[in-house]
């Protein structure tokens, strides 16, 4: 008899571990994105090295290394969906228009501040200039999936303070992904040609734009479709239609853009079936609950894990010293500035602040299709993941820690993923 292979061994034993590490922090009241982050760590390159290898995670049709290390990667891009797919769910877009001038303000001043200091700091070390820009480009933004998740385990994600926080995370990463263009336009600049540059940055920016026309044109209307009868006749064929309509998209998009493409289209494919059909809503988000539904997003906090190596940064801990203190100090700065005319209460500034620490997927995405294209060095994406990771694993505690300090009308919350509650509701902040 054959015996029973290890990598399935393994697998089972890191699903296990992230779904025991979730339970543990719910009876515990501790947060589980930083429970798994730390498993991640420990199985990674660092500690245990289960995989032999760090890159797991947005490197989209590259080849993988054995069968453990593609199931990882299935199940993790199958929790990068559900996780973006549910933050555009659960969110209230028309709430985020009343704190839309306060979180640009927030966002703007973290990632010019934070992106300057990179940039600066990185030229430093490196001599390239692509390079500094594009570790600018990955400290520099903020989780939106992630930092949902996380308001939602804390029952604040109603709350003003939540939802200003997850507003400044979406316009700090699409200014950082913009930055992103930049970096690959200088690199592909240095090697081809200023005239070729700009054909290329023109042709990708227009294919860009002209998907999200498309994938936003496709989800409205099949939902407009849908809700004149689709939804009230069969609601179970119709939901299930069009999470593969999103599905697809979200497939297409990391196939041609990479993957922070891929995590717009799930979150606007989100957004927009909770504007439209509420009632298909609530089912939706108390379905992702159940227990077997919930294991792919742990995996994928794992996995972000497993992306830090410490060993690929021997010889650069001043480097690594000084991008994560610029990061801190910069974000902290940066939010303080921003939120200081919408906010006379500095406890809710701190809270604010210490959500937007986190740069969780979208810091890992930007990396790993910066790497892809060879505009990073092993070496300095080492570094920027590390600082992203824990910087997303230390947030969720300090926000624990500041809400303990706000008083009931500064964090009103509602309850997360559980299709239990109507619309949420935004709280007036008075002192």
């Amino acid at each position: 008899m054959e015996a029973f292979p290890l990598w399935i061994i393994l697998l089972i034993v890191v699903i296990v571990v992230a779904r025991i590490a979730a339970i543990l922090a719910r009876r515990f009241g501790l947060s589980s994105i930083s429970i798994q982050l730390l498993i991640g760590i420990l199985l990674g390159p660092s500690v245990f090295n289960v995989l032999g290898v760090p890159m797991v995670l947005g490197t989209w049709g590259s080849p993988s290394s054995g069968p453990l290390h593609s199931a990882l990667k299935i199940l993790a891009e199958i929790g990068l969906i559900q996780l973006m797919f549910l933050a555009g769910l659960e969110v209230d877009w028309r709430e985020l228009k009343r704190v839309m001038k306060l979180s640009f303000s927030i966002g703007a001043w973290e990632f010019g501040l934070v992106s300057a200091g990179v940039a600066i700091l990185t030229r430093f070390f490196v001599d390239r200039w692509p390079e500094a820009l594009a570790m600018s480009a990955i400290l520099s933004a903020s989780s939106f999936g992630i930092l949902t998740y996380g308001f939602s385990e804390m029952k604040i994600l109603g709350s003003r303070v939540a939802v200003t926080a997850s507003e400044a995370a979406i316009f700090s990463s699409l200014l950082a992904i913009l930055l992103m263009i930049v970096s690959q336009a200088t690199n592909y600049g240095a090697i081809h040609g200023a005239f070729k540059m700009s054909i290329a940055v023109s042709w990708f920016s227009a294919k860009l734009v002209m998907f999200f026309a498309v994938a936003y044109f496709l989800t409205s209307r099949f939902l407009r479709l849908a809700s004149k009868s689709g939804f009230l006749k069969r609601p179970r064929q119709m939901l299930i239609g069009y999470l593969l309509l999103t599905a697809s998209l979200y497939a297409w998009a990391a196939m041609h853009f990479g993957s922070f493409a891929a995590v717009g289209v799930a979150s606007l494919g989100g957004g927009l079936l909770g504007a439209s059909n509420p009632g298909a809503k609530e089912k939706l988000a108390k379905g992702f609950e159940s227990t077997l539904a919930s294991i792919p997003v742990a995996i994928l906090l794992v996995v972000i894990g497993m992306e830090v190596s410490v060993k690929a940064i021997q010889g650069s801990i001043l480097f690594l010293a000084f991008s994560l203190t610029v990061v801190i100090c910069t974000k902290l700065i940066g939010c303080w500035i921003g939120a200081n005319k919408g906010y006379s209460s500095s406890r809710e500034r701190v809270f604010i602040l210490f959500g937007v620490l986190a740069q969780g997927e979208m810091g890992i995405m930007i990396a790993a299709y910066l790497f892809s294209r060879g505009v990073l060095t092993p070496q300095s994406f080492s570094i920027a993941v590390l600082v992203g990771a824990g910087l997303t694993m230390v947030s969720p505690i300090l926000m624990g820690m500041a809400s303990t300090r706000l008083n009931k009308k500064e964090l009103d919350g509602a309850p997360s993923f559980n299709g239990n509650n109507q619309r949420h509701r935004l709280v007036s902040i008075k002192e």
